[in-house]
């Protein structure tokens, strides 16, 4: 006698509402999400671009009266080397919040410098000081000539809120949570409201010397890098697929 052979059972394609919906829901979400992760690839690789043509091609701004009437002030200024020559306006330096480098804490001072321009004055990053020496520091820069060179790099500023309010005090100055020449604005007369300079080493964690005036910030500055997006697309466009393999295997039964 002959063993009869077993004949595998058919399957059908055979999908069922509910596994369809939420198939169809991750699908749609991740997949969104993939797509929203490509343009912001393609939106920071543009950045980096313009960072490279403004920042390293074209040669340093030495006045901002040169740009004062034109129409796109902010996007000739934004990323551009400067070296600029004003009066700091010392009765009006700020203080960022308090913040940790290498362990120690301290404040970023910022200040407006009084330069020709489309306005009066121009915040200025000064960079970051320990809270021991952040009082001789100031003094020092108060007793500094008339005229200081500051170089850095302009750039219109993240943080334009025009409804910040300083968020404590140290030393009798204002502290703020962001570098937010909007909200200075109001309380500072003259003060540009979009442009800022950083002059600070914020890249190197150095902190700021006062009897390095004239300031020479920024030798090595922050390139803005594109993010992993190519990374978090795939990762959410994998799991859109796999999602779909779900489905697929979730609808199939026997006949």
């Amino acid at each position: 006698m002959t063993e009869s052979t077993a004949v595998p059972p058919k399957k059908v394609f055979r999908p069922r509402l509910l596994p369809t919906l939420v198939a169809l829901a991750a699908m749609t979400l991740t997949g969104s999400l993939g797509v929203w992760q490509t343009r912001r690839y393609g939106e920071q690789t543009a950045l980096v671009a313009l960072y490279h043509q403004q920042h390293e091609v074209l040669p340093p701004v030495t006045s901002l009266a040169e740009t004062a009437q034109a129409a796109d002030r902010l996007e000739q200024l934004h990323f551009r080397r400067a070296t600029l020559t004003g009066q700091l306006d010392m009765a009006h330096v700020q203080l960022l919040t308090g913040r940790y480098v290498f362990g120690k804490l301290g404040y970023v001072i910022v200040a407006p410098l009084l330069t020709p321009g489309k306005y009066p004055s121009t915040l200025v990053n000064l960079g970051w000081a320990p809270t021991d020496k952040l009082p001789a520091w100031l003094d020092k820069l108060r007793h500094t000539d008339a005229q200081v060179t500051l170089s850095g790099r302009l750039q219109v500023s993240d943080a334009r809120v025009a409804a910040e309010q300083p968020v404590s005090q140290f030393a009798g100055l204002k502290t703020w949570m962001h570098p937010n020449p909007t909200a200075l604005a109001l309380q500072i007369p003259g003060l540009d409201p979009d442009l800022m300079l950083q002059v600070g080493k914020q890249a190197t964690g150095e902190e700021v010397d006062p009897e390095t005036v004239p300031l020479d910030g920024y030798t090595y500055p922050v390139h803005p890098l594109p993010a992993k997006n190519v990374e978090y697309a795939m990762t959410w466009f994998g799991v859109a697929l796999t999602a779909l393999a779900v489905w697929l295997a979730l609808s199939r039964e026997e006949a």
